[in-house]
């Protein structure tokens, strides 16, 4: 995207941001006394500890189902710090809450390009299952985004190809929603003349060619120099779009890794001002999945130089627990 038409997408995101803020017919319904209620996601069990690592720390990662019917997580995996995530670590179990297995460490050897795709570090895999295919998506810093397939979620290509390359653009979540994959990450990125931690979207009918970048989502109330907005995922569930993002302005040592959580009508954006519908303490990394009829979240460790986790610099770990969707006054 060129200059001039990052301007035309930014005064659109603008002038059409506030048309798109929450439809109140979309998040409350009427009880039977004729009292309105809102939708609230919230963490409705208690968190199970279904893989643990000892000696490493555990930071952004993907929980999926694969083409093999088990449950597959993948991640950045280290040994304390950020020079050493050079690996994804991986395990997986038959049951989504079961205890899951360790694999052996993927794309420990991956060849690297000549452009930013030099970095050895390997961060926040994506993986979508279509068509017979794994997908996985990765960033290396500073923001090369690549691509990987392969039939077989323990073996993947040597070489990845570059989607695209922006600095600070991380963190894929990428769903398919009305005939279009929807790719969002965070990046820090100049709107209406500032700089902003921004939820910036992409979208492909088939998970190759991408459009243009646009926000779908922006931190108005500060400047940045990097996003202080991280791992976003998106879901859609009884007509309404949920967009749930890390914000690490919002957090201390009280309220380590706070998730806010969003609701819009469009998965093309969400409304930028006002308070977030809810947000959730401690939830770091969030992924969600369905599941026989059910909603679960996902969290993982993290480490110090991500979250201020400090106890789990050499003590990794993925916990899940249910999620429901509240109905509140």
């Amino acid at each position: 995207m060129n200059e001039s038409e990052q301007t035309i997408a930014r005064r659109s995101f603008l002038k059409t941001v506030a048309a798109t803020a929450i439809v109140p017919a979309l998040i409350a319904k009427k009880a039977h006394g004729g009292e309105s209620l809102r939708i609230i996601p919230v963490v409705a069990s208690d968190w199970v500890r279904v893989a643990d690592y000892t000696g490493s720390h555990l930071n952004d990662f993907c929980l999926f189902r694969g083409l093999d019917d088990r449950w597959h997580a993948i991640g950045i995996m280290g040994t304390g710090t950020w020079a050493s995530e050079t690996s994804l670590f991986h395990c997986s179990s038959a049951k989504l809450l079961g205890q899951y297995e360790i694999h052996e460490p993927l794309l420990v050897n991956l060849e690297r390009g000549a452009t930013a795709n030099a970095s050895p570090q390997k961060h926040a895999p994506f993986v979508v299952v279509s068509e017979g295919m794994h997908h996985l998506y990765f960033r290396r810093p500073p923001g090369t985004n690549l691509h990987l397939a392969s039939p077989d979620v323990f073996r993947w290509p040597a070489m990845p190809d570059v989607v695209f390359e922006q600095r600070d653009a991380r963190d894929a979540c990428i769903q398919r929603f009305e005939k279009l994959w929807h790719w969002y990450y965070v990046q820090q990125n100049r709107v209406d003349g500032v700089e902003r931690s921004c939820v910036m979207l992409r979208t492909s009918p088939d998970l190759l060619a991408w459009t243009a970048a646009r926000p779908a989502f922006v931190d108005f109330a500060h400047e940045v120099v990097h996003s202080k907005l991280e791992s976003p995922f998106v879901i859609q569930h009884d007509g309404v779009f949920y967009l749930f993002v890390r914000d690490r302005n919002r957090e201390d040592a009280a309220n380590p890794a706070p998730v806010t959580v969003w609701a819009s009508e469009t998965p093309e954006r969400f409304a930028s001002t006002g308070a977030p519908l809810t947000i959730w303490p401690d939830v770091h990394a969030p992924e969600i999945v369905a599941h026989e009829n059910k909603w679960y979240v996902a969290r993982v460790s993290g480490v110090s130089h991500a979250c201020g986790h400090r106890d789990y610099d050499r003590h990794g770990w993925i916990e899940i627990a249910e999620l429901r969707f509240a109905r509140v006054p």
